[in-house]
């Protein structure tokens, strides 16, 4: 181990961590944030523009393809977003997304490593916005379970299928849809990702917002056609990259909460303190205090578990795989329950959409089903 390449790392991400915070509070108001919800995109590509020029975007993604940085520090980043709920989709496009064009960027394969990698630089310059395609109405939290069929047509492929909640799917600029070449439903073999143009012939786009503020997308494709060289990553199997792609996206999302979680805790140490009744602030109630505490725990637990996870991801599958779903297991019970809790402790005004701890809330009970509920990553550490 080098120690002055370990303490050399720490001081840059301490200086990350200062600027991510120091522009969270700055730019991500609760105002600023309800203004760009209520934009046509769902989020501020002024603020996304700004994204690119820190460098946020690049983070964890090839040094060949204008990367910057590791996953570590990209979760010094998701954690910040999480503090401010930002609405601008970076876990969809840089935690999910980018990740899966990384593990298919293969210089074997000319082609597809060129578009890969012209993908992922256009990302990392705020130009491009992917979004992978994979779950499918009828396999719930299982991205593996996927009908959608890719048949030889040709020079190319025809794409028939469908597909819901596709992350950043509403202002996608290129689809990563996975479909089918070989096999049965829920095989983990005869997966491939194709390139699709959200305005491809046959392709339908419904665009919508979740119930805590992302922006997601469902897609039906009816004959889509798409040259060879749309298919990524070669004839290589794509659920390894897929799956891979998932979990750095999954362990990022619970540092994100954690994050949310944190403002959470301060939003509603604050009211406490503030509110007033019978002549006494509510922080004066013993019980309040102690309930406070347990929200405390919560969220330094949740990031500490969550931290550990993305210090996995780049240890073989198993390792990965049981890593992240612990975290997910973990931290999904422990954001809803932070999320209601804040609601009860702030009484009714907690429920109108005017105060923000109604929209901390919302975040995280959202969080709890994305990318697998607490069951769901139970049972994968069952069977693992």
């Amino acid at each position: 181990m080098d120690i002055d390449t370990d303490v050399r790392d720490d001081e840059t991400r301490a200086m990350l961590r200062e600027a991510a915070a120091r522009y969270v509070e700055r730019e991500l108001t609760f105002e600023a944030r309800r203004a760009a919800a209520a934009g046509p995109d769902g989020f501020s590509r002024a603020r996304w523009r700004a994204f690119a020029d820190m460098g946020w975007l690049a983070l964890g993604l090839p040094e060949a393809c204008s990367g910057l940085g590791t996953a570590a520090d990209a979760a010094v980043v998701a954690h910040a977003l999480g503090r401010g709920v930002a609405p601008e989709p970076w876990l969809a496009h840089v935690g999910l997304a980018a990740p899966l064009l990384a593990a298919l960027h293969d210089p074997a394969a000319e082609d597809a490593a060129d578009r890969c990698g012209a993908l992922l630089q256009g990302l990392a310059a705020g130009e491009r916005l992917p979004a992978l395609a994979t779950w499918e109405p009828q396999g719930r939290h299982d991205a593996f379970d996927v009908e959608t069929r890719a048949t030889r047509d040709g020079e190319g492929w025809r794409l028939d299928g469908t597909k819901t909640l596709v992350l950043g799917g509403g202002a996608a600029d290129t689809l990563l849809v996975a479909a089918r070449t070989d096999g049965p439903t829920r095989a983990r073999h005869g997966l491939a990702v194709f390139e699709v143009a959200p305005d491809a012939p046959g392709l339908e786009r419904r665009a919508l917002p979740t119930y805590d503020g992302r922006q997601a997308a469902d897609l039906r494709l009816d004959g889509v056609r798409v040259g060879t060289a749309a298919r990524l990553g070669g004839d290589a199997d794509a659920w390894p990259a897929i799956e891979r792609a998932i979990d750095h996206a999954t362990a990022l999302a619970c540092v994100e909460a954690a994050g949310t979680m944190r403002a959470v805790l301060d939003t509603t140490r604050a009211y406490l303190q503030q509110r007033r009744q019978f002549g006494r602030p509510l922080a004066s109630n013993q019980v309040l205090r102690h309930r406070l505490v347990d929200l405390y725990v919560d969220v330094e637990q949740a990031r500490s578990i969550a931290d550990a996870a993305v210090a996995r991801l780049d240890d073989e599958p198993a390792v990965r795989r049981r890593a992240v779903s612990l975290a997910k297991a973990f931290v999904s019970p422990a954001a809803r329950r932070c999320g209601e809790d804040s609601i009860q402790l702030h009484g009714a005004i907690g429920m109108t959409d005017e105060a923000e701890i109604s929209h901390l809330a919302r975040r995280l009970v959202g969080f709890a089903n994305l990318l697998g509920d607490e069951a769901w990553h139970l049972e994968r550490l069952a069977t693992a």
